[in-house]
């Protein structure tokens, strides 16, 4: 008779939005324990989105040990509205509202919206690239002379 294993504890992780995923910052066993670090990690970037999830075992597969099903615990939302200042949360748009085609989608802006060039920036480049012109001249001498 094979051995039974033995049984995977439930653990908590803190997870933080990395671009379309999460990025998991800490998994522990104590709720508590992961509640304080959550508040924590809210406290000192409160404009992050941040997710603590129950992380539950999930025996008799191919990668035993190394598969879960996970719950969500607690979420920190920096824009929703709701909260201990008491004013009502925003409706939910519909899915098809928000959807746009070729670099209004990208951007967030209106097809006909102008963006300032940056001027300063591109000035200062050209400088630098002349100055630096100016500077190979001078050590390595005119190019026919």
């Amino acid at each position: 008779m094979p051995p039974s294993p033995k049984p995977h504890p439930t653990r908590f992780a803190i997870q933080k939005a990395r671009g379309k995923g999460w990025k998991t910052l800490e998994v522990g066993e104590e709720l508590d324990h992961a509640r304080a670090r959550f508040a924590l990690m809210v406290k000192v970037n409160p404009r992050a989105y941040f997710r603590l999830i129950e992380l539950n075992h999930r025996g008799g597969t191919a990668l035993d040990g190394m598969e879960f099903d996970w719950t969500l615990v607690e979420l920190h939302d920096p824009n929703a509205k709701g909260g201990p200042r008491g004013k009502p949360a925003k409706p939910a748009k519909p899915v098809g509202a928000t959807r746009r085609s070729g670099p209004a989608r990208r951007t967030g802006r209106k097809p006909g919206d102008r963006v300032p060039l940056p001027l300063r920036f591109y000035l200062a480049v050209v400088l630098i690239g002349a100055l630096a012109g100016v500077l190979l001249a001078l050590r390595y001498g005119l190019p026919g002379s």
